[in-house]
């Protein structure tokens, strides 16, 4: 397999004089801004609401609820809680750690790409990573997806750094990055048996040469990689306990995919600039495969393990976007004539921009949460109640605070464990003329939900409106 080429004598003269800032820092710039270009325009989703409830939470309610439902995302929780309490718009206060995060990611792709091909590379990776359409969409969600992103790209940057020049600190760092990626999200674990590849294979290890001359990493590097994944998974043993109990609540939605998810990947990835995107990446394949293992192998995984235990969905594997990214850089860097690369990375950001518009569009989100809040608050009246159904839904939806801090809850009684029975809501019903049922669609899988059956005896349903997956529908009683 051919190495990295070195970066021409007379580029890395230039870079030695001015240390690559601009080519890095170019890429960070262009992430803010892409990531804060209209962060409040779409309304946050049942996921953020539940990201932002969640870090709400008092500490001894959010220790019962990591117990029984949502341990893996513990950490994001607290991460976010600071955020989550600050004043100011919502949409953008709780979504500013992931534009950071987004910016930090862009950052690593850039200095990766520095390190392993030169300025040029780390140019081009960082503006194609910061330009990527599903990378900019979970840019602006209070999920941890873009965090998750950018731990992945420093675990990759400590790995080359320790393969380079093994030492107990750097062996240290890699596995600290390895098991905060794990905490983070545990399906971007599936980026080690990739990492562990290349640091086991000599002709993947020479690949990773970070200058020109160097005589590559030897087998002390890949020693230490194994001991500090082995370290790491010690670390992470108490969140894959908590995570098996809880894979049934967690996962259920997945289902196994086909080739025709997998076939529909780059587009999810890039919209209209996936050909361009993609095409660079394969042309980059060749001169760095050690990337291309790191960017393709994690979503071969996903797929294949899916097939047994679902794990895949396009956002669980969003971490080896940036290394897609670094990948189509350094071909972009290696292809002959400088002005080339230039227009292809312009094609490629007119190709994304409809895509880019898109997701900035206020029905770009799977729920309208904040145009819910809204109808409810102009539609209520004194004495109405709210019903969840399921009642775990009230977190799915209630991040808009006013009308459910205004409306009297019958979906629990305060301070009691679970929600209330058949018996328990018919006696509160008494005397209630008006509910407003908030719930996804009924269908066969909650009609037998004995609070529904006990509001279809009581009351009468009027029109449902629904809110991307939410529906809301007002009952009366009939005088």
């Amino acid at each position: 397999m051919t190495s990295v080429p070195a970066a021409p004598a007379a580029e890395r003269a230039g870079a030695a004089r001015r240390d690559g800032r601009w080519e890095v820092a170019a890429p960070v710039a262009v992430a803010l801004a892409v990531g804060s270009w209209g962060l409040s325009g779409p309304s946050l989703w049942r996921d953020e609401s539940v990201s932002v409830l969640v870090a709400r939470m008092p500490f001894a309610e959010l220790r019962r609820f990591l117990a029984d439902l949502d341990a893996v995302h513990a950490l994001y929780y607290l991460l976010l809680r600071p955020f989550a309490a600050l004043p100011g718009p919502l949409e953008i206060i709780v979504r500013l750690p992931s534009v950071l995060a987004f910016a930090a990611a862009a950052y690593g792709v850039a200095a990766l790409a520095r390190r392993l091909a030169g300025t040029r590379a780390a140019l081009y990776a960082g503006l194609l990573y910061a330009l990527t359409p599903i990378a900019a969409r979970y840019a602006q969600e209070a999920r941890s997806y873009a965090l998750v992103s950018a731990v992945a790209v420093l675990a990759t940057w400590l790995l080359v750094k320790l393969l380079d020049r093994p030492s107990t600190a750097a062996c240290l760092a890699y596995g600290a990055s390895v098991a905060l990626l794990g905490w983070l999200h545990l399906y971007a674990l599936l980026l080690i048996p990739a990492h562990l590849l290349t640091a086991w294979l000599p002709a993947l290890r020479r690949t990773l040469r970070a200058r020109a001359g160097a005589s590559g990493p030897g087998p002390s590097g890949a020693v230490r990689s194994l001991a500090a994944v082995a370290a790491a998974g010690a670390a992470l043993v108490p969140l894959l306990v908590l995570a098996a109990g809880q894979k049934d609540a967690q996962v259920f939605w997945l289902k196994p995919p086909g080739w025709a998810e997998l076939a529909a990947f780059p587009g999810e990835v890039a919209g209209a600039g996936a050909v361009v995107l993609f095409a660079a990446a394969v042309w980059g394949a060749g001169r760095a495969p050690a990337v291309a293992v790191w960017a393709a192998l994690p979503v071969v995984l996903s797929f294949a393990i899916s097939q047994v235990q679902p794990v895949y969905h396009p956002r669980y594997v969003l971490f080896a976007v940036p290394l897609l990214a670094l990948l189509a850089g350094i071909g972009l860097a290696a292809l002959p004539r400088r002005a080339v690369p230039v227009v292809v990375l312009a094609l490629f950001a007119a190709l994304v921009l409809p895509a880019q518009v898109a997701l900035r569009q206020p029905a770009s989100r799977p729920d309208d949460l904040r145009t819910l809040a809204a109808t409810l608050a102009a539609e209520e009246r004194p004495g109405d109640r709210v019903l969840f159904v399921p009642g775990r839904f009230r977190l799915f939806v209630a991040v808009y605070g006013g009308p459910y801090e205004r409306l009297t809850d019958l979906t629990r009684v305060p301070g009691a464990p679970g929600p209330r029975t058949a018996a328990e809501l018919d006696a509160a019903l008494k005397g209630v003329d008006r509910v407003w049922l908030i719930s996804p669609r009924i269908g066969t899988k909650y009609a037998d939900d004995e609070r529904y059956r006990t509001l279809q005896r009581t009351l009468t349903p009027g029109q449902t409106r629904t809110y991307g997956s939410i529906h809301l529908s007002l009952w009366t009683r009939n005088n």
